[in-house]
């Protein structure tokens, strides 16, 4: 949704651009809880359902906290592909510790994670509510 008329209201800051809304956040924690399944299901097809079911908690746990966080973060930046690239690098960053450092067989768990905050942001491009209007500022 592009805001380009002024008879359009715009309930947020002046200088922000880009602003996930609420549904934005649920289809992007979905999407983000769908990627990350397939892909546990590609590394162990034997345990997929399982750890598809199991992971539902912490993932859209995860992705809620960060999502939000991020979108906050990056209100102001017009730019989408940087918010593609934030929401991809920024998980990455973040569960590397937790895996990727030790040996490469390892960055299997933080790169899903990573696809899939990337691929949730990619999924909700057309529906955050966008501010085309010159800052008032």
């Amino acid at each position: 949704m592009s805001l380009t008329a002024r008879s359009e209201v715009w309930i947020y800051g002046p200088k922000d651009r880009v602003v996930l809304g609420w549904k934005a956040l649920i289809i992007g924690i979905l999407m983000s809880h769908l990627v990350f399944g397939v892909l546990l299901a590609l590394s162990n097809p034997a345990w997929g359902v399982v750890l598809f079911a199991f992971s539902a908690p912490p993932t859209w746990g995860a992705a809620a906290a960060v999502g939000s966080l991020l979108g906050l973060a990056l209100r102001r930046i017009r730019n989408q592909w940087i918010h593609v690239a934030a929401f991809f690098a920024t998980p990455a960053l973040v569960s590397v510790p937790f895996g990727g450092f030790w040996n490469p067989s390892a960055w299997a768990f933080p790169l899903s994670i990573a696809v899939a905050a990337g691929i949730a942001r990619l999924s909700v491009w057309k529906i955050v509510r966008i501010n085309d209007l010159p800052s008032l500022t």
